[in-house]
């Protein structure tokens, strides 16, 4: 049942009388009458008396009446719990991505905050998959291809890639191993074993970030994104990249920040980050290292 006719049924219920029930809903008598006529047609039965100047519910009008006044009650706090949902226009843009792209992004928070006006960024490095159509957050940055249809807007806007890489003067024959869960990705996972041939595995560390701490602290062997690990001048990467470890990066957003003019400027900023770090999250360039020689 249509709620505009509810709606029009509670105002005349309420005010008594079509004029009075016409100025409350903004439409006029003549409207007003003819939908009543039509609702009532459609019930089978009459909600008013037709009084002199005033309409009178019927037995079963008022009792419909009190139903229509419960609606018009959980309709007006539906809108106004949606309407203090809205996020101003200033509120902060959240971005949730991996520990491993948040790190790129933390290099660029100030960059993409000054391309929507000075609003503040949040980014929520996690590998739970927040629901942007509940508004968990704004944008997320993913590594599987994005949810099709229901409003959601996803591009690919890059690669993730990995390698083997161990403290410069450090012999990778006998540095400790470290992998990964295999819950977290199987396929680096089993690269990893592969490459120690045999050699047991010192640790399993899930965070990409803390693996990079690890091989540049302590000597470790492990897999680091090649952004990261590159562009620091101790670490030597063993080999190039393994295909079947790279991850396509997509850019995810849903049709409900994209309202916001702050999330639209945001996304138009991640894409010009991505291509112009395309590079460097490719791994191109940097070629491996010069590594301890076999004594």
């Amino acid at each position: 049942m249509p709620w505009e006719d509810i709606e029009i049924f509670h105002a005349v219920a309420t005010a008594g009388a079509l004029a009075v029930a016409a100025v409350a809903l903004g439409l006029s008598e003549t409207t007003v009458a003819r939908r009543l006529r039509s609702f009532e047609a459609r019930l089978g039965f009459p909600l008013f008396k037709r009084g002199a100047n005033r309409l009178i519910p019927t037995e079963i009008g008022a009792a419909l009446a009190q139903e229509a006044a419960a609606v018009a009650a959980a309709a007006a706090r539906f809108a106004n719990r949606a309407k203090a949902a809205l996020p101003a226009d200033d509120a902060p843009v959240r971005i949730t991505a991996t520990t491993s792209i948040s790190l790129l992004l933390t290099m660029n928070a100030t960059r993409l905050s000054a391309a929507a006006g000075g609003v503040e960024i949040v980014i929520l490095s996690t590998r739970e998959r927040l629901d942007l159509a509940r508004g968990e957050a704004e944008i997320a940055i993913r590594m599987r291809k994005p949810p099709e249809g229901n409003g959601y807007f996803g591009q690919k806007v890059g690669r993730l890639v990995q390698a083997l890489y161990t403290k410069r003067g450090v012999d990778p024959a006998k540095a400790p191993i470290i992998s990964v869960s295999r819950d977290v990705s199987s396929r680096i996972d089993e690269h990893i074993l592969a490459w120690a041939a045999g050699r047991p595995i010192a640790a399993r560390v899930a965070d990409s970030a803390a693996r990079y701490e690890s091989i540049r602290s302590s000597g470790a062997v492990s897999m680091a994104p090649c952004f990261i690990a590159d562009a620091d001048e101790n670490l030597v990467r063993i080999e190039e990249p393994p295909e079947a470890t790279a991850d396509a990066i997509f850019l995810v957003s849903h049709e409900i920040a994209r309202q916001r003019p702050a999330v639209l400027a945001v996304l138009a900023e991640l894409r010009r980050v991505f291509r112009e770090n395309r590079a460097n999250l490719e791994g191109v360039g940097r070629g491996i290292g010069a590594l301890p020689s076999a004594t």
